[in-house]
């Protein structure tokens, strides 16, 4: 009786696990990081200073095209134009020191297609990201500012990526 009751419940988990796995295909379920990129853009060239942005581009591309080390093999270039970082302070408390912060991070890119044509021109984006300095905690806010530049990065190149998936190219 007892064989017959715990093949029931391994049963029963199977089935579940198989319902759960078709209604996340369903619903559009589909691995972070990845991107469905246009036909043309299949092999793409980064240029750009070799830092964060860059690192992060190549890694996010490398999931859905594959990033050429050579601009001749490349379907597209993605070019990184200027990227800036900024902090700025955003209030004081009655001692002078900083309470609220402001850092914020701006990209101009271009995409071109190996052929010349200019896919997006000079294409800017700006990320902006405040946060608050509590001063009681300072073990929490030590590494903050290191944590939050490096995810405006992340995020700047998961929206260019976006950007690039949305393009409609042509053969």
């Amino acid at each position: 009786m007892k064989t017959q009751s715990k093949s029931f419940v391994v049963l029963r988990a199977v089935i579940l696990l198989c319902l759960l796995t078709a209604v996340l295909t369903a619903c559009g379920f589909k691995l972070r990081g990845s991107f469905q990129l246009p036909e043309a853009l299949q092999k793409i060239y980064v240029v750009g200073s070799q830092g964060d942005l860059v690192n992060d581009l190549n890694d996010m591309l490398a999931f859905s095209a594959e990033v050429v080390s050579n601009r001749t093999d490349a379907d597209a270039i993605l070019t990184i134009n200027k990227e800036e970082s900024e902090n700025r302070t955003l209030s004081v408390d009655s001692r002078g020191k900083v309470r609220e912060s402001e850092m914020s991070c701006s990209v101009l890119y271009s995409l071109a297609l190996a052929n010349g044509d200019v896919l997006l021109d000079k294409e800017a984006l700006l990320l902006v990201r405040d946060f608050i300095n509590d001063e009681n905690d300072i073990i929490g806010r030590t590494n903050e500012s290191a944590v939050i530049a490096r995810d405006l990065k992340r995020d700047a190149a998961q929206q260019i990526l976006r950007r690039i998936q949305a393009l409609n190219v042509d053969n």
